[in-house]
């Protein structure tokens, strides 16, 4: 942490000044207006002593708020509420998650505004207390929370706050939550059930063969499919990270990729996305039908095609680092969740074998 003064030399001779603050790895230049036509002499000690002067408030301001200091007085007075409105509007994550998270963000905050000078860990802290005080169920108060740190990661991004999760843990651990997943036997019968929407049945049938998530499924299209040979192969941006993925496809994803084209082999010229499907709210009501009519014993969702893929992997040998890169992990950590699941099941049947 600190500030420092940066001379810069002026086309026309003489120097500009700017003070070069540095903070947690980061460093931001703030111009002075300070400058002097010439590089030596009274004038310019003048000028050079009124910039560390300036040094010198800034340091004793970045002590005290950094953020401000940092980012900028402008940013730091943006209301958070509108910009997750905004960046959920723009990346398309309007789904029923973000929107109660939204509305349990204004529930918590009231309507006043909510400046990103605000937002710091105590508040996330609060904000988590209040989420896990409410009447839902495990798996909504984890989806909650997990959607508010997804839009505070963008906003960190976009250098709107601070990255204080990277040195303190952001949440603590809620409640474990059971992962819901389809054995292959339950895939077999969800595809042997018909299904009201076509494309939401290959599409989700799709996934849980290729570990997609719902926001790739839809961005994916026709330029990403790659052929190799007798191989095919997807490429996919991931929507969360942002980053650049390929997989290859199995004889199962294919099957369900040559359902989906053959649905859409009459689209129109500038329609190019493999999975043409309804909104998420309409799409997850369609699964969840589906799912009942199967007779799945729990409601059927998008990520449970996700989760079916990664235990039916681990099922089936693949190592835990070899399904930590299909997934996209970013950690093999992430990935060892299934791997609990996994061992469960194996100590469940364990448990059924007779014993006298």
């Amino acid at each position: 942490m600190g500030v420092s003064v940066r001379e810069i030399p002026l086309k026309e001779g003489g120097v500009s000044f700017s003070l070069a603050i540095y903070h947690e790895g980061k460093k931001r230049l703030e111009k002075t207006k300070i400058q002097t036509e010439r590089s030596e002499g009274r004038e310019y000690k003048k000028a050079r002593q009124q910039a560390e002067a300036k040094a010198a408030e800034k340091e004793a301001q970045l002590k005290i708020d950094p953020a401000a200091v940092i980012l900028g007085k402008e940013r730091r007075s943006n209301d958070f509420i509108e910009y997750f409105e905004k960046v959920t509007r723009e990346e398309k994550n309007s789904n029923s998650v973000y929107r109660n998270t939204l509305k349990h963000l204004r529930d918590f905050n009231g309507e006043k505004p909510l400046p990103m000078a605000n937002i710091c860990q105590t508040w996330a802290e609060l904000f988590r207390a209040y989420i896990d005080s409410l009447s839902l169920k495990k798996i909504s108060k984890k989806n909650y929370v997990l959607g508010l740190k997804v839009i505070l990661n963008q906003a960190v991004r976009d250098n709107l706050i601070p990255d204080f999760s990277r040195k303190i843990k952001l949440f603590g651990k809620l409640d474990d939550v059971a992962l819901k997943y389809l054995t292959a036997n339950q895939i077999k019968t969800l595809e042997a059930t018909p299904c009201k929407h076509p494309a939401v049945r290959a599409a989700f049938l799709f996934s849980c063969f290729t570990g997609l998530k719902i926001s790739d499924l839809e961005a994916l299209k026709d330029e990403d499919i790659l052929q190799d040979g007798s191989r095919v192969t997807i490429r996919y941006k991931m929507q969360k990270t942002r980053k650049w993925e390929q997989l290859t496809l199995g004889a199962q994803s294919l099957k369900y990729l040559g359902e989906a084209k053959e649905q859409h082999k009459d689209r129109g010229a500038d329609e190019s996305r493999i999975f043409l499907l309804p909104c998420r709210r309409q799409s997850s009501n369609v699964i969840r039908a589906w799912g009942a009519a199967a007779g799945i014993p729990f409601n059927l969702g998008w990520h449970c095609g996700r989760h079916s893929f990664a235990v039916i992997s681990l099922q089936n040998g693949v190592d835990l680092y070899t399904l930590s890169k299909l997934m996209g992990h970013s950690s093999v950590k992430m990935t060892e969740i299934y791997a609990k699941v996994v061992d469960e099941t194996k100590t469940a049947a364990m448990d059924k074998l007779p014993s006298w």
